[in-house]
């Protein structure tokens, strides 16, 4: 079993699974950084998932189709970004090779939003991020994201890791302080975020249950208070 997730860009994450010789990468924007990545774990990946539509995550899926002859898999209603070969539409199990994914329907962000689950892991996409969610600026829906965090995430596992699309912990976490000045848990995670940068690390991945301390998205009392408190960070 294989799981790497490899940093590009400023803060974007790409990833791969792998169960042997079957591998897929997830949201691979940035294709020299996703071949250089199977190269390193000396694998030659069949899948591209997405996680989501923009850009940012999918838009080197039409080179990494060409090279090394991949299917490409999302949801449709984000099909105008990358044009998958796969419709996850209703999907809640994906078969690839040897590899099974659980997949969660997590609309919000983009209409086609997903998290994938596998092997403990939660790969969030621009759903959830460590200590905050993603903005629903750009064909999103703060109602609908809204929903998806009481329905979706509010009924998995508390001990899943969480892996974003994004590593904006250190933002996310001043906004949480600004807002909750005595979050002990904020403060510390906060620390060690910054610890590992200064380190030239990556920063260790949370599980669901501890992001409910960190993340007031996950505390919110309602869809109602959760829109304003989207809003609020939109905002900040």
């Amino acid at each position: 079993m294989t799981f790497d997730r490899h940093r590009y860009g400023q803060d974007n994450y790409l990833y791969l699974l792998a169960e042997g010789q079957d591998a897929a990468l997830v949201d691979p924007a940035d294709p020299d950084a996703a071949m250089e990545l199977a190269r390193r774990r000396g694998v030659h990946p069949k899948w591209i998932v997405h996680t989501h539509g923009h850009p940012d995550h999918s838009g080197g899926s039409a080179r990494l189709r060409g090279e090394l002859g991949a299917e490409v898999i999302g949801h449709g209603a984000d099909a105008a970004w990358f044009a998958p070969d796969r419709d996850l539409a209703g999907a809640t199990e994906l078969a690839l090779g040897k590899l099974r994914l659980r997949i969660h329907p997590a609309p919000g962000h983009t209409p086609g939003s997903l998290l994938i689950e596998w092997r403990g892991k939660l790969l969030t996409g621009d759903t959830l991020f460590w200590s905050g969610c993603g903005n629903c600026r750009h064909g999103g829906d703060p109602a609908r994201l809204a929903e998806t965090f009481r329905t979706v995430l509010g009924g998995l596992d508390p001990r899943l890791e969480v892996h974003p699309g994004h590593d904006y912990a250190e933002a996310n976490l001043a906004f949480v302080l600004d807002l909750e000045p005595t979050n002990q848990a904020a403060a510390g995670r906060l620390a060690a975020v910054r610890a590992a940068r200064h380190a030239g690390v990556e920063p260790e991945a949370t599980e669901l249950g501890e992001e409910v301390r960190l993340n007031p998205f996950l505390r919110a009392r309602s869809d109602e208070a959760f829109v304003g408190l989207r809003g609020l960070r939109d905002r900040w």
